[in-house]
């Protein structure tokens, strides 16, 4: 079962916007890229923020067989996210 791909979404916004340090990611469309002219994520709050799914969603991403399409935009990453957790 997948879980509720809108709070998942929320979630993830409010996660994005602390890690970018700007409200951006609270109103951008689904489809806006998290990196470079996008959300704007270097490297290394790219890894912070697989961390913290890891810790809040128990989700290991680096030892999926992880397609980086799934990485590229707000959408695609909820869509992920929401797709490998377990009921709650």
């Amino acid at each position: 079962m997948t879980a509720d791909l809108a709070a998942v979404t929320s979630e993830l916004r409010n996660l994005l916007a602390e890690l970018a340090g700007d409200p951006l990611p609270l109103r951008a469309p689904p489809e806006t890229a998290l990196l470079r002219d996008g959300i704007g994520l270097d490297s290394l709050a790219a890894t912070i923020l697989l961390t913290r799914i890891e810790r809040r969603y128990g989700i290991d991403i680096a030892s999926e067989d992880l397609n980086l399409d799934s990485l590229s935009t707000i959408g695609t990453l909820a869509a992920y996210i929401a797709a490998r957790m377990s009921p709650r």
